[in-house]
């Protein structure tokens, strides 16, 4: 400690010390207490900020900073990838539709003209197999993608629309008329509008499976969406059957019957 005092005393001028206005007894007495400067050592390392703490903050921040980016761009690859996936959807729809659609044109015209059984079979026979296989087999990929997409989608919902109404024109040829029947229902509550898929569920629902209420009904939609229609008189003419059948039902005296009916009156 004295050779402190001494090296202190010898670097600092007089002058320094009287401007300080310290006396050379209390530096001295500084010198010699010994405990103050420990206790301020000790105060200043309580003091000092925790390096390792603050490094961690900033490591974990980063990491999570990292993560979210990551997280972010997972979330963009997805969109992309769900959005080509439309695309190329439609894309493959486009560069058959125009034939499909005079094919099934072609199928609706020859079923509207037909008047027994037989002619109807001959209407199914003359579609080609390859033709039904290939439409079958894409219209069940666009069904298949139905769950991954945003059913607000308009675009969307028009082309899966057409893809019910295919695979009812499909069910049709094979004769199971109660799914065609089903797939143009299907079709017609995603497109309202389209005049098409009423005539085929009236048409499917009158001529095979009897049901004349949902006849009528369709087959009025039809003429209301396309008052202009080449085939209009024929339609009228289906909705005065219709009609007639379901007046018919309910003025049968076994409709009209209480529960009570007498048969031998």
């Amino acid at each position: 400690m004295g050779k402190l005092c001494k090296e202190f005393l010898s670097r600092v001028k007089p002058a320094a010390l009287k401007r300080w206005g310290v006396s050379l007894g209390v530096i001295f007495i500084f010198a010699l207490g010994g405990n103050a400067p420990r206790a301020h050592a000790q105060d200043a390392a309580d003091v000092a900020p925790p390096q390792q703490t603050v490094g961690s903050a900033a490591d974990e921040s980063q990491a999570e900073r990292e993560e979210f980016v990551k997280e972010i761009r997972r979330v963009e690859n997805l969109n992309k990838k769900y959005t080509q996936e439309i695309q190329d959807i439609r894309s493959l729809l486009a560069d058959k539709d125009a034939d499909y659609q005079k094919r099934m044109q072609d199928l609706e015209d020859k079923l509207a003209a037909q008047q027994d059984d037989s002619s109807k079979k001959e209407v199914t026979q003359e579609q080609s197999q390859a033709t039904t296989q290939e439409l079958e087999a894409k219209t069940n990929e666009m069904l298949s993608k139905g769950g991954d997409m945003d059913p607000q989608d308009q675009n969307f919902r028009a082309e899966l629309a057409k893809a019910h109404y295919n695979m009812g024109n499909i069910y049709f040829q094979r004769g199971e008329y109660q799914r065609a029947v089903v797939e143009y229902y299907q079709a017609v509550d995603l497109t309202p509008n389209d005049p098409d898929t009423h005539y085929n569920l009236a048409f499917v629902s009158g001529e095979y499976l009897g049901d004349q209420e949902t006849a009528l009904k369709h087959y009025q939609w039809y003429l209301y969406l396309k008052p202009d229609a080449a085939d209009v008189d024929t339609v009228k003419e289906k909705i005065i059957q219709a009609k007639f059948s379901l007046r018919s039902k309910i003025e049968s005296p076994l409709e009209q019957n209480d529960g009570n009916f007498n048969l031998t009156r």
